[in-house]
């Protein structure tokens, strides 16, 4: 008789291996208490196969579950590379071959009869990359003019980076999110913590784990007292929690990032702000009050008695860049806070015009090149030369009049 009763209830290694020793020894004796699969571990070792648990490495091959009895185990299959013809259904019930990363099974314009992977142009992230593509191998790629950076799925990735200057954050359509550094920093650049933000102010939530200023998540997190090392990739804690008085014990502890405590500059400023509020009484205050970014610096735009302003991440004005309140409906200060972050940066020689409100100017130029911009200070169409900057579709007489 099987002893399984008593061997289900060991636990870990010991059970996965007296499980196994118990079907060897009476495979013929189990029978599966239901059709469904309610208990996936004895199925599969009583079948011979490999349990769903266990560690498959397919490198750079997708891993499916194994389309066996229960899932048992599971199975890599290969990749097929652009321009590799492909098949949208097939006669057996999994597929052997996949398109890769980026890439869609699609119908030849051609070939009607034959299918390929092929990056899709409908998708307007991979749209931009064919154009950005085609105009470099025509040698007509324009000065302002960046490759945008898609996902596995033709989606905006989350970090774009405009040459010469700063990568910024963006959502999945490509519109922009916290978060910003010098495009010398780019292979540090993740945007992860920009992206767990959006995600977390739209199911209604305003409290979450802290950034750093170019979006990434900070290792260091404390709340309620406690400091404890975050894991972003794993999601866990890693190391800790401890107190927050020995916040400088933890190994992701670093001094240029977190100085002498964990508050940073806009957090303490709004602390003090709001302490001039009490139950007893209320003072008017003689500042507006500051608008602090998941960092905990100043966002980039400020506000001061009847106008705003763009600021660094210290609060302070960025040049003479403002704007009066009742014409600032939809201000950005992109301009702004990319010309601070690349003088801070040494790359002031490069820096963008701005309008007085740290916006983009509309019109660029570049050497004796001339072009329209994006509100992220992209190229968007074709550039002439200075002398014909009028027939640019985005020139003005006074291009930055609202």
């Amino acid at each position: 008789m099987c002893i399984f009763g008593a061997m289900a209830r060991a636990t870990g290694l010991l059970r996965f291996l007296a499980l196994g020793l118990a079907f060897v020894a009476c495979r013929g004796e189990y029978n599966a208490n239901s059709i469904l699969c309610d208990d996936i571990e004895a199925i599969c070792i009583f079948e011979d196969l490999p349990f769903v648990q266990n560690d498959t490495v397919c490198g750079n091959k997708q891993e499916f579950l194994n389309p066996t009895k229960c899932n048992c185990g599971s199975m890599c299959i290969s990749y097929l590379e652009e321009g590799d013809e492909c098949f949208k259904s097939s006669q057996i019930y999994y597929p052997q071959k996949l398109c890769g990363p980026g890439l869609e099974c699609m119908t030849s314009e051609v070939e009607e009869d034959k299918d390929y992977c092929v990056r899709n142009p409908a998708k307007k992230c991979i749209n931009e990359t064919l154009r950005y593509e085609e105009a470099q191998e025509a040698g007509t790629l324009g000065p302002g003019e960046y490759k945008p950076n898609c996902d596995e799925f033709g989606r905006y990735a989350s970090r774009q980076c405009s040459p010469g200057s700063t990568c910024y954050c963006v959502n999945k359509d490509g519109e922009r999110l916290f978060g910003e550094a010098p495009v010398s920093e780019k292979d540090n650049v993740d945007c992860a913590c920009s992206t767990y933000w959006e995600e977390t102010e739209s199911r209604g939530l305003n409290t979450g784990l802290r950034c750093l200023p170019n979006g990434n998540f900070d290792e260091l997190q404390c709340a309620d007292k406690m400091c404890f090392c975050f894991d972003f990739t794993s999601g866990t804690i890693s190391f800790g929690p401890f107190p927050d008085f020995m916040m400088e014990d933890l190994p992701c502890y670093d001094v240029a990032i977190h100085g002498s405590t964990y508050q940073r500059p806009c957090e303490k400023a709004l602390e003090e702000w709001e302490s001039n509020e009490s139950e007893d009484v209320i003072i008017i205050q003689e500042t507006a009050r500051p608008v602090c970014n998941h960092d905990g610096y100043f966002a980039a735009i400020q506000y001061k008695d009847n106008y705003v302003f763009c600021s660094d991440f210290y609060g302070r004005q960025i040049e003479d860049f403002h704007q009066e309140i009742h014409l600032a409906d939809g201000l950005t200060c992109n301009c702004a806070r990319r010309r601070y972050i690349m003088e801070e940066n040494g790359f002031g020689s490069n820096k963008p015009k701005c309008c007085g409100n740290g916006d983009y100017t509309p019109v660029q130029t570049r050497g004796l090149l001339a072009y329209c911009v994006d509100s992220n200070g992209n190229q968007s169409g074709p550039e002439v030369e200075v002398t014909d900057i009028t027939t640019l579709p985005c020139y003005s007489e006074d291009p930055c009049e609202n």
